[in-house]
């Protein structure tokens, strides 16, 4: 009996000590869930749940949000005056595995620094965003050392300085943005020891001057973007060092010319846009060295001439855009060494929107249209118009003015912009638009302007066009594209005066007014 009783007893006090065990559990449990609720010092705190209102952080996390599961944090920066001690801080190590982290400051001057003391600690961070903070300057060594890190977008946080080594020894980095700031100029040796980086975009900033070699350490880059910045001087040696970029952007900056050798570093270069510069002098070498560029756009710039030889360089042409400069004369001579190209498939020449004068000059632009095999490009050279000039003396091939080249009424003033009176121009763009597409390379749509006696260059019969008599007495032949096209241009109708061309167009005018 004795036995037994103490066996009761023992059973009795096992089955206490198991209730008081699983009571502590359940209160341990519960001042867990309690303390989440709240914003303060604890360690234990997830930075995925933070409810507190009065938080100047609230981070969500998009594919768990349990502790050391999560790996993207979407966190957003509230109220001013948050600082490197603040308590928030601590919640970060409660998800140590991020691999991507978003930083969105809602007020200015709420975040002022690049919270690296939390960056330093993720041992799995791949991409990195931080978007409208107050960060002034990228101090040295702010980047570094981090050896997952594959992305930085650093996008409208006031950032004006770069520091010497602001990004080094960073082994993964791939692709680089700091675009939508106040940076003014990139010196030497900011980017040092990123043996990955293919892609760099300071785009939207204010930069004025690149040192030369400013980016000769990145050796492996691809895609350089400096659009919309305020870059008036580029040398030689300020791509040192870029032997592998296939893309370079140079849209909207201040350049008035580019000189001998400009891009003789940039072997590899596939791609080259100077848009909506201000171009007017281009060197006849600018572009030498540059054997693999199949695409170059100059489009909104301020060129009256093409030097003819300027396109040796780049006899691998397949795109050229030259549209909405002040082009005058544009000569076989000038396109010869890229002609076998316009004639293959999706090959394609732009040169609407300029002031092309109406000439024997301008014959090679019907024949490359019937011989081309890209549709795009007919559609192109659809469009190009010319201008009847005035004042020069002209011999023509004909006596007979073809009704067919005066298809439009002279403007009433020397320019005007085609909004409605012109819909056919305006959708010739649009078609432009999708060739571009095609072609992977856009552009934004422009509104083309209409200048008096403006013709369209197809439509007129070739052997109407007037020839400036100082190349018919020199014998310059530049009107021919090929041995089979001799013939017709030396035929006994040719080099005769052509008054009624100007009789017409001047009849018109006058009626107008």
């Amino acid at each position: 009996m004795e036995t037994v009783v103490q066996y009761l007893l023992l059973a009795l006090a096992l089955t206490s000590v198991q209730i008081s065990y699983t009571e502590s559990r359940l209160n341990e449990k519960r001042r867990d869930k309690t303390e989440r609720r709240f914003h303060g010092t604890q360690v234990k705190d997830n930075i995925c749940e933070i409810t507190n209102r009065e938080s100047k952080v609230h981070c969500y996390c998009t594919d768990s949000s349990d502790v050391k599961t999560a790996t993207k944090a979407d966190c957003w920066v509230f109220n001013g005056g948050i600082d490197e001690t603040d308590p928030i801080w601590s919640t970060f190590n409660s998800q140590p595995y991020l691999e991507k982290l978003t930083f969105n400051v809602r007020s200015d001057g709420a975040l002022r620094f690049i919270p690296f003391h939390v960056i330093h600690r993720m041992k799995r961070l791949q991409k990195l965003f931080i978007h409208y903070a107050t960060l002034n300057k990228i101090e040295k060594r702010t980047f570094s050392n981090i050896t997952t890190l594959k992305e930085i977008t650093l996008m409208n946080n006031k950032i004006t300085e770069l520091d010497f080594s602001s990004f080094t020894n960073l082994p993964s980095l791939v692709n680089l943005t700091i675009k939508e700031n106040k940076v003014t100029e990139v010196q030497r040796d900011v980017f040092v020891d990123l043996p990955s980086l293919k892609y760099l975009d300071l785009s939207s900033n204010s930069i004025n001057l690149a040192h030369d070699g400013c980016f000769e350490h990145l050796t492996v880059l691809n895609d350089l973007i400096l659009e919309a910045n305020s870059i008036t001087v580029l040398t030689r040696d300020t791509f040192r060092g870029l032997a592998n970029l296939t893309r370079l952007d140079l849209r909207s900056n201040k350049l008035s010319m580019l000189g001998d050798l400009t891009f003789t570093e940039l072997w590899n270069l596939n791609e080259l846009l100077l848009d909506n510069n201000e171009l007017k002098f281009l060197s006849e070498r600018a572009f030498d060295g540059l054997a693999l560029l199949q695409k170059l756009s100059m489009t909104g710039n301020k060129l009256k001439s093409i030097n003819e030889g300027l396109l040796e360089g780049v006899r691998g042409l397949e795109l050229l855009d030259l549209r909405n400069n002040e082009i005058e004369h544009f000569t076989y001579e000038t396109i010869k060494p890229i002609l076998e190209n316009l004639k293959m498939k999706n090959s394609v020449l732009y040169l609407s929107g300029n002031k092309l004068t109406c000439d024997c000059r301008l014959s090679w632009i019907q024949i490359l249209r019937n011989e081309t095999k890209s549709e795009p490009l007919r559609m192109a050279l659809d469009s190009v118009t010319c201008v009847i000039g005035t004042g020069e003396a002209v011999e023509s091939t004909s006596n007979d003015v073809n009704s067919q080249m005066i298809d439009a009424k002279p403007a009433k003033s020397e320019q005007l912009y085609e909004i409605e009176a012109n819909g056919e121009v305006l959708q010739q763009d649009a078609n432009e638009e999708e060739m571009y597409e095609d072609n992977q390379y856009k552009f934004e749509p422009t509104v083309q302007p209409v200048v008096a006696n403006q013709l369209t260059i197809v439509n007129m019969p070739v052997e109407t066009l007037p020839c400036p008599r100082e190349l018919v007495r020199s014998g310059e032949d530049s009107l021919m594209l090929s041995s089979k096209d001799e013939s017709y241009w030396q035929s006994n109708t040719s080099l005769r005066v052509l008054p009624k061309l100007f009789l017409v167009v001047t009849l018109l005018t006058i009626s107008v007014f």
